[in-house]
């Protein structure tokens, strides 16, 4: 039987009973504060949307794996990774991550009232990119400080398709699309250099029609 949560993913997407959704699943009681108190705003929906599709997507995971293969599994991660004297340096490194994303999170949030809408949107999907990199950072860091071992980076999805992509994500993509667009337009005006402009005018043009391509499937 589906669960309740693809259910809500691959249907219409009703605001309040993903909310409801959410406080029964989610981990952030927090985010959960912010979506009921928001109302539906187009910020919150993206929001709502992006947060049940992962938990989606950690439950499908959860089902396909056999129970019984789980601790083997464990078992081997650990021993592949003994303390070595080099996780010192990188235990480092991931506590300047941490810090610097806390401090990226606080300049994102204190600009984002005084932004126009579109860069709003555009902003607020980096804070949602940074508070999952956050999380991950973390976490790795609570289980050295636990176990003594810094656990593998977790592997990320193989980038989807514009066609899988549902409207909330087309939305998300086409912010950090027109993100790329800006970025290249200006690069190709500052280069002197013949060899950066035709590669700056190459990767405009990739973004540009992925641009049109988006629109499209928006009704835009």
């Amino acid at each position: 039987m589906d669960h309740e949560i693809h259910k809500w993913v691959n249907s219409d997407q009703d605001y309040f009973s993903g909310v409801l959704i959410y406080d029964r699943y989610g981990r952030n009681p927090n985010l959960a504060r912010i979506l009921r108190r928001g109302g539906a705003t187009v910020k919150n929906r993206l929001t709502l949307s992006y947060e049940l599709g992962k938990i989606a997507k950690q439950i499908a995971v959860s089902d396909s794996t056999p129970a019984l293969v789980k601790p083997q599994v464990k078992q081997e991660i650990q021993k592949a990774e003994l303390p070595v004297p080099s996780e010192v340096i990188t235990i480092d490194k991931l506590r300047s991550e941490q810090k610097m994303c806390y401090k990226m999170l606080d300049n994102l949030h204190a600009i984002l009232p005084y932004k126009e809408k579109p860069e709003r949107m555009n902003i607020a999907f980096q804070i949602l990119e940074l508070d999952d990199r956050l999380k991950e950072i973390t976490i790795r860091i609570e289980h050295f400080d636990k176990h003594g071992v810094i656990p593998a980076q977790p592997v990320k999805d193989e980038p989807k398709t514009l066609s899988d992509l549902n409207t909330a994500e087309l939305i998300k993509r086409q912010m950090t699309v027109r993100t790329y667009i800006t970025r290249y337009k200006i690069k190709l005006e500052k280069s002197k250099s013949l060899k950066k402009r035709t590669r700056y005018q190459q990767l405009l043009d990739k973004y540009q029609l992925e641009m049109d391509d988006i629109n499209k499937k928006l009704g835009q």
